[in-house]
């Protein structure tokens, strides 16, 4: 009886938590013992040095923040595919601007009005034209990497073209600024624009019609939600993340480079599965996105620590994202 009293009202508080808020916990727990794997498996503690985890949140940013609407379109049934190419032509604009003698803070409002008309861009081709988002995101994934490639002559444009010292200055700030005790501004950036998406999709009106149109998107139509807005919105949002994280890339390396994100969709599409977003829609947050995020970083990092040329990295990481998956379509069958 005192049994029975006492392992109650834990399984009622775990038949409250949502699909997404376990997923959570689950990689979050293997985020732990990954973390602690590596702490044992690399030697001299150098993973667990102060540099190397800075090192790690340094490389979360650009898995989270192209992650983040990735996130979104994945919770729509969606995905986006040019995000990486999307990054590159958003530094080459960015840095072009600033050479030009625009101020920096107008030339990153223009930077971030192209990567939402990128999004829109994305949207129209699936919501109008009705291509497929694999087919219609890989079209544009080749157009933006043409134009940045076409825009510098495949070559990377160096932010020593910006004539004003102080604005490179700044400019390089912003990606690679640091605090007193080491944490870049970059992160800050990033789990501020984090907490924001997480309140859209959690709190407001359109993140709940974005949830809707993933799980069932015929029953959100009849429901009288407007599904070509809300999914355009969603894409929107992709191309916003990835023009910051152009932004936040080309300031670190203080280059604009065309190539610069080749495959990084990929990467964060990864991070957002291994973190519990569903990759057939309707389940997954920005907590989830930054769980995975952690993964991917933290995996990565250990492995190069550990001796593991990147080539053998990718095989590693493909098998966990196709075990992933796996796991996700067996939960799915068992539901259904």
């Amino acid at each position: 009886m005192n049994q029975s009293a006492e392992t109650k009202p834990q399984n009622n508080l775990l038949s409250k938590l949502g699909p997404s808020a376990k997923k959570a916990m689950l990689s979050g727990t293997g985020l732990i013992l990954l973390f602690v794997a590596f702490c044992f498996i690399v030697p001299g503690g150098k993973f667990f040095s102060k540099d190397n985890l800075i090192n790690i949140t340094q490389q979360v940013v650009t898995y989270s923040i192209i992650g983040f609407g990735l996130t979104f379109c994945l919770i729509c049934g969606g995905t986006d595919l040019s995000a990486g190419s999307s990054l590159a032509l958003s530094g080459i604009v960015i840095v072009s601007l600033l050479s030009w003698g625009v101020p920096l803070p107008i030339g990153i409002i223009i930077c971030l009005i192209i990567g939402i008309l990128m999004g829109i861009l994305n949207g129209f081709s699936i919501e109008v034209l009705g291509v497929v988002p694999f087919i219609a995101t890989l079209g544009t994934q080749w157009v933006f990497r043409g134009l940045a490639n076409v825009a510098v002559d495949g070559k990377p444009l160096y932010t020593t073209s910006i004539p004003s010292q102080a604005v490179q200055d700044q400019f390089y700030m912003l990606g690679g600024g640091r605090l007193s005790f080491g944490l870049p501004y970059s992160v800050i950036i990033m789990l501020v624009y984090g907490a924001i998406l997480f309140f859209v999709l959690a709190k407001t009106r359109v993140g709940r019609q974005i949830y809707a149109c993933g799980s069932n998107l015929e029953a959100a139509k009849l429901s009288g939600i407007n599904a070509t807005r809300t999914r355009m919105f969603a894409y929107c949002v992709s191309g916003f993340s990835a023009a910051i994280c152009g932004i936040l890339v080309t300031s670190r390396i203080n280059s604009a480079q065309p190539m610069a994100g080749q495959g990084s969709e990929m990467e964060a599409i990864a991070a957002s599965v291994l973190g519990g977003v569903s990759n057939t829609g309707g389940e997954g947050s920005i907590g989830n996105t930054i769980i995975g995020a952690l993964i991917m970083g933290v995996l990565r990092n250990g492995l190069n620590l550990s001796g593991v040329n990147s080539y053998w990295q990718n095989v590693v990481i493909g098998i966990i994202l196709v075990a992933a998956c796996a796991l996700e379509a067996y939960r799915h069958k068992k539901l259904t």
